[in-house]
């Protein structure tokens, strides 16, 4: 999925430099930057749903926007009204409030579709990395991995938050936790689709439609994920140094398992730059020679395999947006279809090399 593509990649691999913990024998300090509070959303006063559905239900088509604009960072905003009269119309369900959400950037459709279903890890996780103050995100962590227990996002998560306060324990043992579970999912694709209807709704052709709902959608738990493989990276720098080598090995472990799950599940090229990222600096800390990558590969061989991944990913996406932006509707619309069967990378593959 392109996601503002060069601007994404460029921030996972910033990120991957940003140390969040440095450890100075038996005292930790948090250097990290305050969450930024979420600009509160002003009051609006739309029209009631009554006068708007019947100017929506059957919208003109938009004209003037191309696939090539979106591309180019043109991308149409949905107002109040349009998504207010896509509520009515297609149901207040946890997607459609979560979509609402996004497009409208305000979390109080997050925490109604939280009330509707509490049991929804959908709009707990959105509120896990975007709630507005410590205590919101700490409930919706917990209330995250009780609806998904097996998705080792929500032990990342709390891992992140258990380091942030300076609970070292608590963020071993939500690490520990999440080698007993190896899903690794974000759902992000259930919100795009929802965003792309809202679009179809208010009158834009289904193929700019999914492409704006793309554009449009940041992946908010990336930065924490990689965050807490910053402070992960530096215990193991900690206990080599102080030659606790048996409580290092772990933190080898767990690392290179979450970077290699990001790239393994996630379906999009900034899960693979991060995933990359994080493992890679788990690499760079071993023995060349030493047994660490997927079949068997050596240390030595898994970074040359990453690198040269990397390499792939530069040169695709420096010839993905003419290539996608000159197909016809047809090859579009298999490209999206295949984007979300196999993920953006494979996808990619296919539209510029034909495999």
């Amino acid at each position: 999925m392109s996601l503002r593509r060069t601007a994404q990649i460029v921030a996972a691999l910033g990120l991957a430099a940003v140390g969040v913990w440095v450890v100075r024998g038996k005292k930790w300090e948090l250097l990290r930057r305050p969450t930024p509070a979420v600009a509160a959303t002003p009051a609006i006063k739309p029209r009631s749903a009554a006068d708007i559905i019947p100017q929506l239900e059957t919208p003109a088509k938009r004209k003037g926007v191309t696939i090539k604009d979106i591309l180019e960072g043109k991308v149409p905003q949905l107002s109040q009204a349009e998504v207010d009269a896509f509520l009515q119309s297609e149901g207040r369900s946890p997607r459609n409030l979560l979509a609402a959400a996004r497009i409208l950037k305000d979390l109080k459709y997050a925490r109604e579709a939280a009330i509707l279903d509490p049991k929804d890890p959908l709009p707990q996780l959105e509120l896990a990395v975007r709630g507005e103050t410590p205590e919101e995100r700490t409930a919706a962590i917990a209330a995250f991995r009780a609806a998904a227990p097996d998705n080792s996002l929500g032990d990342y998560l709390a891992a992140h938050q258990a380091f942030a306060s300076g609970d070292a324990g608590a963020a071993g043992a939500a690490l520990l936790k999440s080698l007993d579970n190896p899903t690794y999912a974000d759902y992000s694709q259930q919100v795009i689709d929802a965003s792309a209807q809202a679009y179809v709704a208010a009158g834009y052709d289904p193929q700019a439609a999914m492409v704006s709902a793309m554009f449009s959608f940041t992946v908010e738990h990336i930065r924490p994920v990689v965050g807490v493989s910053d402070s992960l990276k530096a215990l193991q720098d900690e206990f080599v140094r102080i030659a606790d080598f048996d409580a290092a090995e772990p933190t080898v472990v767990i690392g290179l398992s979450l970077g290699q799950r990001i790239q393994d599940q996630g379906s999009y090229l900034i899960d693979q730059l991060s995933g990359i990222a994080i493992e890679r600096k788990f690499l760079n800390a071993l023995d060349p020679a030493t047994q660490a990558g997927p079949g068997g590969q050596t240390a030595g061989e898994r970074i040359a395999t990453l690198d040269a991944k990397l390499l792939e990913i530069k040169d695709l996406t420096s010839r993905f947006t003419p290539a996608f932006a000159s197909a016809d509707e047809t090859k579009q619309s298999q490209y999206l279809a295949k984007m979300k069967a196999e993920g953006e990378l494979a996808a990619m593959r296919w539209l510029l090399e034909g495999k």
